[in-house]
């Protein structure tokens, strides 16, 4: 698909993250029910208790200057199953520091010629207490530990930092509203068998991998501005020099998002269950687009809740930003820049869909990325189908038409398996990893009927809930079930070949 060809399909189908085409039809029927988050059929949400990593962070934003100056304490202990005599942190916001390459690849959508740089600078760091050293290294931030850090032991770091906030139309930038902050606090990396895993920040897919951990945030702004976030904030305090301190506290979430914006923000708010959604819009836009996706953000939670497992965390969030594109993080959703003033049904839904896969069971979304997005687009369509028939119709036939020719790709050795760095465009991407992977779903689902597949996926939900799941553990659940069948349709599917399910 040529980019003439992308820039058309996008006009017409509004775009999910990265060319996620999901089809948003018109004179869509308007469900205006207020529904209740259910629980999935045996199924029930799971705590988990030995979170390995507690972030305690307070920031202060300088909303005129873009800057961010604060500190984050992080309490760490060793579940990598061996002494370590290093750690180390994703600092993502340092991709976009001046001088940094940003023309080639999927950089074009992100980067352009109103853009300005951004960075973090870390001033200080601490280990157990006392002063330690440290290097960054692009996106990379490596600590040293003096005293090896054994396995099952817990190690205090300290650090101070400050950000400039980028302008771009990214997932961490600004416009003349808000602020949107999408991986900007150092995450700790994933240690797994192959060691710490450090991947550079790629300009396709999401390059993200990370574990579940508790963060408490206190972030202060001017008394004009609203925050929301990945948690649900504590009502801002008042300061003596007149601005708002917000609190948050949230446990097992794999990120930290948060949006801040000033007074031309208004939201939508109605409860699912034990839920609070919101959904934050500018009041120049069309309030009738706004509650459309209000009603598909109810509508999805509830659904996912009772077919996969119940959504866990006390908010959701969907937040309108100058992002290019949708975004999902943990508990809140990026819709982007709209200047159509239309709904963006499918958006919503797609976003939802990762608050499970992604979100509740994790992956390594560099090196298998279909894990979450191919199951995300599955969902979204088996959603749409149900409950906005049109634009589940659509689904299909969009990817009737994206999946046609896909050997092109396979013959240079790209499938719907491959890892995000193999990818140079996007359209490669989207046609495999999320149209291509979707359809090897629906193809099985044919074959085993729908209550097969909801149980199928609730048995993988709940078994890696807050866990980190690979390509293996989820076709290991398939074919425990469905026999040896399933694990050789799966790999032959994720290297190419498009065998029927046969059992």
């Amino acid at each position: 698909m040529n980019k003439g060809e992308m820039k058309k399909v996008r006009g017409k189908w509004l775009a999910i993250m990265f060319i996620v085409l999901t089809v948003l039809l018109a004179g869509c029927k308007e469900n205006n029910s207020k529904e209740t988050a259910g629980t999935a059929k045996n199924v029930t949400s799971e705590v988990k208790e030995d979170i390995p990593t507690i972030y305690d962070t307070a920031i202060t934003i300088n909303v005129d200057e873009k800057t961010l100056t604060g500190t984050l304490k992080v309490k760490s202990t060793n579940n990598t199953g061996k002494t370590q005599d290093k750690i180390y942190f994703h600092v993502y916001p340092n991709q976009f520091r001046e001088g940094v390459d940003l023309l080639g690849g999927f950089w074009r959508e992100i980067i352009d010629k109103n853009s300005v740089p951004g960075s973090m600078e870390i001033t200080e760091v601490q280990v157990n207490g006392e002063k330690g050293s440290f290097q960054i290294k692009d996106t990379v931030l490596e600590i040293p530990l003096d005293d090896n850090w054994t396995k099952g032991s817990t190690i205090d770091l300290e650090l101070n930092f400050t950000m400039r906030v980028p302008k771009n139309n990214g997932r961490f930038s600004y416009d003349e509203n808000a602020i949107w902050l999408g991986n900007w606090i150092p995450i700790q990396a994933v240690s797994d068998e192959a060691g710490w895993v450090t991947e550079p920040y790629h300009s396709i897919g999401d390059p993200f991998y990370s574990q579940v951990g508790t963060y408490n945030v206190k972030v202060t702004v001017p008394s004009n501005y609203q925050v929301t976030s990945t948690g649900k904030e504590e009502g801002g305090v008042l300061e003596q020099d007149g601005s708002l301190t917000y609190t948050t506290s949230i446990d097992n979430v794999r990120d930290f998002a948060m949006v801040v914006m000033n007074e031309s923000y208004q939201k939508l708010t109605d409860q699912v269950g034990k839920t609070t959604v919101n959904t934050w819009y500018l009041a120049s836009e069309s309030n009738e687009a706004a509650k459309k996706n209000h009603e598909a953000g109810i509508k999805a939670l509830t659904y996912f809740s009772k077919v996969y497992g119940p959504y866990p965390y006390p908010e959701y969030d969907i937040v309108r930003t100058g992002m290019f594109t949708a975004m999902e993080f943990p508990g809140l959703v990026y819709l982007p820049k709209n200047e159509r003033n239309e709904a963006e049904i499918g958006s919503v839904v797609h976003e939802t869909a990762h608050q499970w896969w992604y979100g509740m069971v994790g992956n390594n979304e560099v090196k298998e990325p279909w894990l979450d997005e191919a199951v995300a687009t599955y969902s979204t369509t088996r959603f749409m189908l149900e409950e906005y028939p049109e634009h589940g119709a659509g689904d299909l036939e969009l990817r009737k038409h994206l999946t046609q020719g896909t050997e092109v790709h396979e013959r240079r050795g790209l499938f719907i398996g491959s890892p995000v760095d193999k990818f140079t465009n996007i359209g490669s991407y989207s046609q495999l990893v999320y149209q291509k992977g979707a359809l090897m779903l629906e193809n099985l689902e044919k074959v085993i009927g729908k209550e097969k597949m909801d149980q199928l996926l609730q048995n993988y939900f709940k078994k890696y809930q807050y866990e980190i799941a690979t390509g293996s553990d989820f076709i290991s659940v398939f074919s425990d079930d469905l026999g040896p069948e399933a694990q050789e349709y799966f790999e032959n599917w994720l290297t190419g070949k498009e065998p029927e399910f046969k059992q």
